[in-house]
């Protein structure tokens, strides 16, 4: 799926789930810790995941077009 960007750091103490969560900005670990559960985590990954792969889908029609 396109090109891979060599050299990037990884996340090695703290789950991909967490991560992918906190890093992209939409909830805070205080949050994550406190007010959301497991299930609200999974939904963010979900909408992240969407967001990301809709992203992607409109910078390849720019591209092409």
């Amino acid at each position: 799926m396109g090109q891979q960007v060599v050299g990037l750091a990884d996340y090695t103490n703290v789950p991909k789930t967490i991560a992918t969560v906190l890093s992209s900005g939409k909830c805070s670990l205080t949050e994550l810790s406190t007010t959301l559960g497991v299930e609200d985590m999974w939904w963010w990954l979900e909408i992240i995941t969407v967001d990301n792969y809709n992203q992607m889908v409109i910078n390849r029609a720019q591209e092409s077009g």
